[in-house]
């Protein structure tokens, strides 16, 4: 946790694209302002970032992360974070958005300093959702530096997935980060592949901290209707993984005895600090 950061910084970061990234970001978001605390969701996928899709956004019609770095550059004094971010309502909840640059060409303005000078001015959320790219660029290695919790998404449902997983996950450890603040959770856990979770727990050392199962109909009846499918009245497994996973950042209880937790938040702040 940066230093004075009141702020809990949610990253979500994996080594494999098209894994699930931004749906878990969009439904932390949702899922934690649905228990009433202030979320700004940030969208640091620069070139491709998809929540303004996934929450059915007017991208090119509201500012960007790009208009709010340029302005606090502008006039620092006078600068003040509410005036670019968007607010998605629905199902009698609301959040924050920060979206990436409408255009690919504008991400090459944005730097990392801009970016953490920018999550310094929302420190008066309670939460900050960070989705980004999958790759160990400046960019995501400086927010994961202040980041609160690495949520390490994973699938084991390939072997080049695995493989990037391995590799990532030794770099994490290289880079010194405390495993305490790195949760490696295993999106589309029932997948019917022939590779074992288990097996891949084994090759990473470590076992997954978290298992979210896999319902591929449901989440992209989420995604086209722009509503976060924790918000919704769908009775899935995978709505209620997400929700359970929500609990552990808010210290509430599983809603079934089903959950794949394994402790809630105020355990993981207990372990960070007896890490310490």
């Amino acid at each position: 946790m940066a230093k004075g950061r009141s702020s809990i910084v949610v990253t979500i970061f994996s080594t494999t694209s098209g894994i699930g990234k931004t749906s878990l970001a969009t439904n932390l978001a949702a899922g934690l302002a649905q228990e009433g605390y202030s979320v700004c969701l940030m969208d640091l996928d620069l070139q491709f970032g998809d929540v303004c899709n996934y929450l059915k956004l007017p991208h090119e019609k509201i500012p960007t992360i790009l208009d709010a770095q340029d302005a606090l550059q502008k006039d620092p004094e006078n600068f003040d974070i509410r005036e670019f971010l968007t607010d998605y309502e629905g199902h009698g909840v609301s959040f924050s958005v920060l979206p990436p640059p409408y255009k690919i060409e504008e991400s090459y303005r944005i730097d990392e300093q801009g970016v953490l000078s920018l999550l310094n001015t929302m420190d008066y959320f309670k939460f900050i959702v960070v989705d980004t790219k999958a790759d160990f660029s400046e960019l995501n290695m400086h927010v994961m530096d202040v980041s609160t919790i690495i949520n390490f998404l994973c699938v084991a449902d390939f072997v080049p997935a695995i493989k990037n997983l391995k590799s990532g996950y030794d770099a994490i450890l290289r880079f010194g980060y405390d495993t305490n603040k790195v949760r490696l959770i295993l999106n589309r856990s029932n997948s019917q592949t022939l590779i074992d979770p288990n097996d891949v727990e084994t090759i990473l050392g470590r076992p997954f901290y978290y298992k979210i199962c896999n319902d591929f109909r449901s989440m992209n009846e989420s995604i086209q209707s722009g509503c976060p499918l924790i918000l919704s009245n769908s009775d899935s497994r995978l709505r209620k993984d997400i929700w359970n996973l929500v609990g552990l950042y808010t210290n509430r209880p599983p809603e079934d005895s089903k959950s794949s937790s394994k402790g809630g938040f105020m355990n993981w702040m207990k372990d960070l600090f007896r890490a310490g």
